[in-house]
């Protein structure tokens, strides 16, 4: 007998408690998957591999510790979009990301993440939305899109059913209009944190600035090898206190939007 919509929901929220309610945090690591078609020139999909993690285990603000990277994942994400799109109209593409039980393909699925077609980024009414589906068409939203015209700085918003949970987006400096940097630490360099901001009152949610246990979604180096010769990243997230599966799902969502939106248009405008 097939469960009635509600029931479903409830399920795939207890499935999301069970697998992420007692994860402090996660790293998501994006696989090289794909590697000789990015290097001449093609786009692959993306695939990403999910442990939990700790604050802790970040390294000199930039790095993961060789024992976070060999925890076990507990989720496996990779995207479906068609292949044709995904190579000439890559920042417009639509996608799903289908997120899986377990750290290799063919686990259950879990989630998915679904992100319409879009036009480029060029204004707050084009900007890519990516959503998370439970069983039941239970729904959060992440969205990206830009403060100001002369802003060189990506903002995203967390919202769910509608309300405004979060801003995200990095610490600022010359008056808002850049990304704050440190020289001396690779801050805006070998590593970028993205903090979770009070949507009302504008606040860092749950501590301070440049300290790895503040909630944050933080762009890591990935190694030398990684860095050259692939197009990989990995991302530390560290949750704000208190919040749910669902809402901890959400937030994944929100980082494989970040990665589309940020470090894939990077890595295109840079080739």
């Amino acid at each position: 007998m097939q469960a009635k919509p509600q029931q479903q929901s409830m399920l795939g929220a207890g499935k999301l408690n069970q697998i992420l309610g007692d994860k402090r945090g996660l790293l998501v690591k994006q696989t090289p998957r794909g590697c000789l078609l990015e290097l001449m020139g093609c786009t692959a999909k993306s695939e990403y591999k999910i442990s939990g993690m700790n604050p802790g285990d970040i390294q000199d603000g930039y790095k993961i510790s060789e024992t976070a990277m060999n925890k076990e994942n507990i989720l496996y994400a990779l995207e479906e979009s068609n292949c044709l799109i995904r190579n000439f109209a890559a920042e417009s593409r639509p996608m799903t990301v289908v997120v899986t039980d377990g750290g290799e393909a063919g686990g259950a699925e879990v989630m998915r993440f679904v992100k319409p077609a879009t036009f480029p980024l060029c204004s707050c009414n084009c900007c890519p939305l990516m959503s998370v589906e439970l069983p039941g068409g239970q729904k959060a939203e992440s969205q990206v899109y830009i403060d100001c015209p002369g802003c060189l700085i990506p903002h995203f918003k967390y919202q769910e059913n509608g309300e405004h949970i979060y801003n995200v987006h990095p610490e600022k400096c010359c008056g808002g209009f850049c990304v704050a940097c440190n020289i001396f630490t690779g801050k805006g360099g070998l590593y970028m944190p993205f903090y979770f901001h009070d949507p009302h009152t504008k606040d860092v949610i749950g501590g301070e600035y440049d300290d790895p246990s503040t909630p944050q979604i933080r762009k890591l180096w990935a190694g030398l090898a990684m860095e050259c010769c692939t197009t990989a990243d990995n991302f530390a997230i560290t949750f704000p206190p208190g919040v749910d599966g669902i809402r901890k799902a959400g937030l994944l969502g929100l980082t494989f939007l970040l990665d589309f939106a940020v470090f894939e248009k990077k890595r295109d405008n840079d080739s």
